[in-house]
């Protein structure tokens, strides 16, 4: 079957909140669908600011994807108002664009009633699959939703299980 997709993707997930900072932070790059890249941000490594710009130097992905996507965009905007100037000949940082597994599935599936992340992940998604990768993803973070790099496999799984079906370019915003 066709993939219709993008080659090159990030999924990001933050926990935490303006009243309480960033507590997570966590990526995953793919390209085709196979984890390439992933990082994870723990309070204990400094100022997420410096670890967001950091991980996104040199960065070639074509989009990035995230449950709620909003959520992630904003807290983004707010940590990194600005797109920094790299100089040097590098080029500049981007923020998108952006595909959120929250309205695709809220569109592909109307009648669900329940969008959230582990309620999606407990119906189109199998225990096994979610765990083998999250045994190699989830280093510094629990295995369990409301984790960021549990909730980035669970959006990552999400989304590839729809790359011979749906044309996500679609979906970008």
């Amino acid at each position: 079957m066709k993939s219709f997709q993008l080659i090159k993707g990030r999924v990001i997930d933050f926990e935490g909140s303006r009243k309480t900072g960033i507590q997570q932070a966590s990526f995953i790059d793919f390209e085709d669908f196979e984890v390439i890249k992933h990082g994870e941000f723990l309070p204990s490594d400094g100022k997420f600011f410096d670890w967001l710009i950091e991980n996104n130097l040199d960065v070639d992905i074509d989009y990035w994807v995230a449950h709620n996507a909003n959520v992630e965009r904003n807290l983004i905007k707010e940590h990194a108002p600005y797109r920094p100037s790299l100089g040097m000949g590098r080029r500049e940082l981007s923020w998108g664009p952006w595909i959120d597994t929250l309205k695709i599935y809220r569109m592909l599936y109307p009648d669900l009633g329940d969008y959230n992340l582990q309620s999606l992940g407990e119906k189109f998604l199998l225990v096994n699959d979610i765990e083998k990768v999250a045994q190699s993803l989830c280093l510094r973070t629990m295995k369990s939703y409301h984790q960021s790099m549990f909730d980035c496999v669970v959006t990552f799984l999400l989304i590839k299980r729809l790359k011979n079906s749906v044309n996500l370019n679609l979906f970008l915003g």
